[in-house]
């Protein structure tokens, strides 16, 4: 028997389940962790291979200076320290909102391209003008960076 997982569309526990009935063996929900029931749990159906699709994604982009920021300073982050931010690390005069949209859309494309229903990454505050980003999304975010740089 031969079985086919796709790591983007698949939920884990399908994947999980088709291994079971692959090797026969039965699968007992109580005694397999599910992800978003442990430790392992990323909010928006984000996942260790996606997150790794997106760094590859948006690898040498502006989008990769922004998210990283973003990411290193979690959970929230003012507007204007990330526009400040990117000023010195892009050299455009004024870096505004304007500016960091325009870079940031990126993201969502490489969203678009993972699929699998994924949730934004971070999310702009306007009324509090912060960006803001799940610390446990960030950790993960900043280790496949870092593994992506090391590579």
């Amino acid at each position: 028997m031969k079985i086919s997982i796709d790591t983007v569309g698949d939920s884990f526990e399908s994947a999980i389940k088709a291994i079971h009935a692959a090797y026969g063996v039965p699968y007992n929900a109580d005694e397999d962790e599910t992800p978003g029931t442990g430790d392992d749990y990323l909010p928006g159906k984000w996942t260790r291979p996606r997150l790794k699709k997106l760094v590859e994604w948006l690898d040498g982009s502006d989008a990769w200076t922004g998210l990283r920021y973003i990411a290193e300073n979690a959970p929230a982050v003012d507007l204007n320290e990330v526009f400040a931010h990117m000023e010195e690390q892009t050299g455009v005069d004024g870096f505004d909102g304007k500016a960091m949209g325009g870079r940031m859309s990126a993201i969502g494309f490489g969203r678009n391209q993972i699929g699998g229903g994924v949730g934004p990454v971070y999310e702009t505050d306007y009324n509090a003008r912060k960006y803001r980003m799940d610390e446990k999304l960030a950790e993960a975010l900043l280790e496949e960076m870092d593994a992506y740089e090391s590579e």
